[in-house]
């Protein structure tokens, strides 16, 4: 198996997609704290400082990471997996001892291995970028950085729907592209339309869509540790439990790994 996750990652080095994940990562947090910083008063408190800070971290997870991830996630997808078809070499991978399903489970690793360093690498620009432009007081960052790990494996397994699309629908780099990124902005739209109107029904259904269900629950789980002078009493409404979201993601998850499978296999008859 890390034999076959070492030939992926082959394949993304040729097309240079970690040069385009480092810029990804850099580019928008600079973004956010630059807003950050004009937004800025002259209020010199520690409070009021660190919930600026928070303001930067906050939003590169829930802007940034929500909405480029599955995008970043459907194009990665769209190299790893069609690559043996435009190169015509599922013949040649069918005479070594290679499943379809391994294949499969390697092309995965290789998502969740990225998805989870395009979160890291954002959340540590966000912290650079805050420290050298003195924007806010930087603290808590062991629990920041371990967050953006997590919050990389969860919004991965919720991008792994649009990686199913792809698959079947089995078209040009171009399209499978263009539904990576109307799948983001499908779920942006659905945010906007009904998380104002929050009530407990409504988060129910809302939490059913994996993304905006990876981003309540980790929401849910970092409230505690920011500064929350904004926070509303229905916000709170919108956290989904462990076992709500666990359920969700985890269904997520195990049926986008067996209707990968699925689709791919016909490919290869």
């Amino acid at each position: 198996m890390l034999d076959l996750v070492r030939c992926e990652f082959t394949k993304l080095k040729r097309r240079k997609i970690t040069l385009m994940l480092i810029v990804l990562s850099c580019f928008f947090p600079l973004i956010v704290v630059m807003t950050t910083k004009n937004g800025m008063s002259g209020d010199l408190s520690t409070h009021y400082l660190k919930m600026r800070f928070d303001l930067s971290f906050t939003m590169t997870q829930g802007y940034g990471l929500v909405f480029l991830a599955p995008c970043l996630i459907g194009m990665l997808a769209t190299i790893l997996f069609f690559m043996e078809r435009d190169n015509d070499t599922f013949k040649n991978i069918k005479t070594v001892p290679v499943t379809i399903t391994k294949m499969i489970l390697a092309k995965i690793c290789v998502l969740f291995i990225y998805g989870t360093l395009f979160s890291l690498t954002s959340v540590s620009f966000t912290i650079f970028f805050s420290w050298i432009l003195k924007v806010g007081i930087i603290y808590d960052l062991a629990y920041k950085l371990g967050f953006s790990i997590i919050f990389g494996l969860v919004i991965t397994i919720a991008s792994l729907p649009i990686v199913v699309i792809i698959v079947y629908f089995n078209k040009s780099y171009l399209v499978s592209t263009l539904l990576a990124f109307f799948y983001s902005i499908l779920n942006w739209g659905i945010i906007g339309l009904f998380e104002t109107m929050a009530v407990k029904s409504t988060a129910k259904f809302l939490n059913l869509f994996p993304v905006i269900c990876a981003m309540d629950w980790t929401s849910g789980k970092l409230v505690d540790h920011v500064i929350k002078d904004n926070l509303s009493k229905e916000a709170y409404i919108m956290f989904p439990s462990d076992l709500y979201a666990f359920l969700v993601l985890g269904v997520t998850l195990f049926l986008s790994l067996m209707l990968m499978i699925r689709f791919y296999k016909k490919w290869t008859r």
